[in-house]
Order: structure tokens, then sequence, then C-alpha cells
């Protein structure tokens, strides 16, 4: 592994409002130079080795404090894979960065542990770990691999924010129950459950949504993923 094939983008999470967009924070997305997208094969690779692993975690550690420290008013979302819990070093990040919590949410990913199954038999320790280091949490990718409607529902004390992605009729489905279950959650128990809507590529996905009620909307409308931060 060449660490130096690694690097991270930025990608807008805008609030869109009746009369004005808002950026309401940054996803942190890693790339390699390869092929500039996520490198799927090569994190699979760094998380069967944990000698890999701590290679880059206290790369991103780095990377990731370098940003906060240059934008100070912004906030970031990070992603975590539960495999990525099978090494003690991502203990160790969260404890580090706790003292950024505040502008830190974490993402737990749809992806199934492949290095150490078992990590899912442990998974509310894990929500609960994150928590204790005062990081709001979101279920990233609703309805996608693990992240089922009954996973969320069994840990829903847990998070603080949905990310579902718009992308066809049955996605349209899922957000429509979803905000359901939200309006619900809010008018009865007074409990808010945010919504940010994925894969918002084009101006009318955009007005459908915030027609709709969700002012959070995150994809290539708003802005690919770039190494500029706007404060």
């Amino acid at each position: 592994m060449n660490i130096d094939d690694l690097y991270l983008v930025f990608q807008p999470i805008e609030t869109n409002k009746a009369t004005r967009t808002v950026l309401s924070e940054y996803e942190v997305l890693l790339r390699s130079t390869d092929k500039n997208s996520f490198p799927r094969e090569l994190f699979n690779e760094i998380l069967a080795s944990e000698g890999m692993y701590n290679i880059y975690i206290q790369w991103f550690r780095i990377q990731l404090e370098r940003t906060l420290l240059e934008h100070e008013e912004v906030k970031f979302s990070i992603n975590i894979d539960i495999d990525q819990f099978q090494f003690q070093t991502t203990i160790e990040f969260l404890k580090y960065f706790s003292k950024y919590s505040e502008r830190l949410i974490v993402e737990v990913t749809e992806h199934t542990p492949k290095n150490k199954p078992e990590l899912m038999d442990c998974f509310k320790e894990i929500l609960i770990e994150i928590k204790e280091h005062h990081f709001q949490i979101a279920i990233d990718d609703f309805t996608e691999e693990f992240n089922s409607f009954y996973l969320y529902l069994k840990y829903r004390c847990f998070y603080n924010r949905v990310k579902i992605s718009l992308y066809g009729f049955r996605s349209i489905i899922n957000i429509f129950c979803l905000l359901i279950y939200v309006i619900f959650m809010k008018c009865f128990f007074d409990i808010r459950i945010d919504i940010v809507v994925e894969r918002i590529d084009t101006a009318f996905k955009a007005n459908f949504v915030k027609l709709i009620g969700i002012p959070f909307q995150q994809g290539y409308y708003w802005g690919k993923g770039s190494s500029d931060i706007m404060d």
C-alpha cells in the first residue's frame, strides 16, 4: 500500500430551505489517485491487515485534524465501517477526536463486516462506544445491505440522522415511509430525526425533496467532492 495514492475530498451537504440554500456541512470521502473514486479493493486489503490499517488510520487522523483546524467553523461527517472495529486503533481514533465531537458526525456504513463477521453480534456495543465519545451517529445508505428499517428501529435511540438515496421509484416509497415515521416521532414523542437525501443530481430532485419537507440534501447537483471547502 502506498499511502501517497490516497487523498480526501469533501462533498457539501446543503440545507435547501424555502427561500434560500445554506451549506450545512461536508462529508469526508476517501479517494485514490488511480481512479479518482473510492478505492474499495484497496480498502478491503487495508481492513484485512492490522499493520496496513494502523498506517491508514494514522494518515487519516492527520488529514482530518488538519482540515478541522484549517476550517474551525465547518462541520464534517465521516464514514466508518463496522469492520474497522476489529482494531483497537479505531477506538483510539474516536477517543482522540472526541474533542471535536460537536463538529463531527459518524456515519455507520451499510457494509457487512467481511473480515470479522461476528462484529455484528456486538453492534449495539459499537454504537454505545461511538456515543460514549459524544458523537452524533447517522445510519448511512438506509435500506442498503444490513442498514435495514428493522435494524434502524432496533437501535433507533442511538441514531440522530438517516441518510437515504433517491434513485428510483422504490426509493421514493422508502423516503415517504421514513418521512412519515420521522413526523410521527416528532409529533408524539418530541424526538427529532434528521433526514439527508443523497443522489440529488438534478434541480427536479432537489425541488421535489424540498417540496415534501426534507431540507438536507447531498449530490452532484450541489457539488461533487473536491478539495475546496467554504467556511
